[in-house]
């Protein structure tokens, strides 16, 4: 049973629910490439800067925050940072934040 979602949580997820907006996994990747690439790997488990990305969504839980992963507590991460991660607040669309979940999901 996953554990309950926090009012801030839900909050920045809402607007990616309500956009409808399914991700696209290719988008998702050059994303990655882009701006996630310089600090995680995708495709090992070595760490850079930040932890590998690498089986992200099977771990019990997040390195940064010991929280469970779900697309709610991986957005929560790239708004919010922390942990050495810069804040993404704003930098992206709804679009490109469903684009980068299916990506991860995918690893």
């Amino acid at each position: 049973m996953s554990p309950p979602m926090n009012r801030l949580t839900f909050f920045l997820l809402l607007p990616l629910l309500a956009s409808g907006a399914a991700g696209d996994a290719a988008k998702g990747n050059e994303l990655f490439d882009e701006q996630c690439a310089q600090c995680h790997h995708a495709y090992t488990e070595e760490r850079k800067k930040g932890p590998s990305l690498k089986w992200l969504f099977v771990k019990d839980k997040l390195d940064s925050n010991g929280k469970a992963p779900g697309d709610a507590t991986v957005l929560e991460k790239i708004e919010k940072g922390g942990n050495g991660m810069p804040p993404f607040s704003g930098s992206f669309s709804n679009q490109d934040k469903a684009d980068l979940l299916a990506f991860l999901r995918t690893l």
